[in-house]
């Protein structure tokens, strides 16, 4: 049997992509997102937004 269009994206995704979890207090999370919202970008992009920034990264 071929593989079904969900399993191929979940190994795409599994071999190209990490997980990156964080526990934050509720405030920080709060004044954090509430910043992030007002940019209008992505959890990621603002990530590596702050990086880019802080350290010169290019991705």
């Amino acid at each position: 049997m071929g593989y079904t269009s969900t399993e191929v994206k979940e190994r795409y995704n599994k071999k190209t992509y990490t997980n990156w979890q964080v526990k934050l207090r509720n405030e920080v999370y709060k004044e954090i997102e509430s910043i992030r919202e007002e940019t209008g970008l992505s959890r990621a992009e603002f990530l590596k937004m702050l990086v880019q920034e802080k350290y010169g990264v290019e991705f």
